[in-house]
């Protein structure tokens, strides 16, 4: 892999971790697009810059998250709330990670697995999303904050990420539309699920070379540092504008390109085009 190859797929993945149109499906088809051998470390390299991105963006939350688990777990003010609703969140995609890692590894190298993956996000968005913009005109009261979410909110959020570890199912759309569906107020469902990347990147950052000691070996690290950086940038704009489509109650526009990128995957495939 060369650097500007690297750096291309890191501003695919920087856009499309988070904005709903899955970011594993798309770094899987521009690898094989552009003849690169799919790798599930450098998708994890360039998950560590986009990372970065929440934290560049929400570090200030995550620390108030952060610290706000040590008060709690000191003095049980309820403080302690939000940490553990993101751990919870967390843990069905640990489980199907752990469970089904050879065969989420053996999809990525699917372009038919990954369509599949692009469809299903599609449909999500469009039955979720029409039911936020008839939901719209209801009272803010009683919707889901940071001050009212629940073990059993977070654990709905974490069956919809955990749905998301395959390729071609968008996670922050799985989330965000999770959310949205648990009746979460829409600037908090898209810092919720941004946030909520954190433990399963961290995780599978930190798990995967553990598990696979060579990885690293066969890669070029140049190349992954300025993958990262890419995707750095990238995740940036891209939660700038997504916040700005949730808030708009739009996401369903989203559905008609996964849909379009779906379909042509199928038929690119179906039709022997692939190379």
């Amino acid at each position: 892999m060369t650097t500007l190859q690297a750096i291309v797929l890191g501003v695919i993945q920087g856009l499309t971790e988070f904005l709903p149109v899955s970011s594993s499906g798309h770094l899987a088809l521009a690898q094989m697009i552009m003849g690169v051998e799919p790798s599930v470390t450098f998708a994890l390299g360039v998950h560590v810059g986009t990372a970065l991105a929440v934290l560049a963006l929400y570090g200030r939350d995550v620390w108030g998250i952060v610290a706000g688990f040590f008060r709690g777990m000191a003095y049980r003010d309820g403080s302690a709330r939000v940490a553990l609703c993101l751990v919870i969140t967390s843990i069905p995609a640990a489980i199907v990670g752990l469970a089904a890692g050879d065969v989420v590894e053996a999809a990525f190298s699917s372009p038919m697995f990954v369509a599949v993956g692009l469809l299903i996000s599609g449909a999500v968005l469009w039955v979720t999303g029409g039911r936020a913009v008839s939901a719209s005109g209801r009272s803010a009261k009683g919707r889901v904050t940071s001050r009212t979410i629940t073990y059993s909110h977070a654990l709905g959020v974490g069956v919809a990420q955990a749905i998301a570890v395959f390729p071609g199912v968008s996670r922050s759309g799985m989330t965000i539309s999770g959310a949205l569906g648990l009746g979460f107020e829409r600037t908090f469902a898209a810092g919720y699920s941004f946030i909520a990347s954190l433990p399963v990147i961290l995780g599978a950052v930190v798990l995967w070379p553990v598990s696979n000691p060579d990885a690293l070996a066969s890669l070029h690290l140049p190349s992954l540092a300025a993958g990262a950086v890419a995707s750095f940038v990238s995740g940036i704009a891209a939660m700038l504008v997504l916040r700005s489509v949730v808030q708009h109650g739009k996401l369903r526009r989203f559905s008609y390109y996964l849909w379009a990128v779906g379909l042509a995957v199928i038929l690119w495939e179906t039709r022997g085009l692939w190379l």
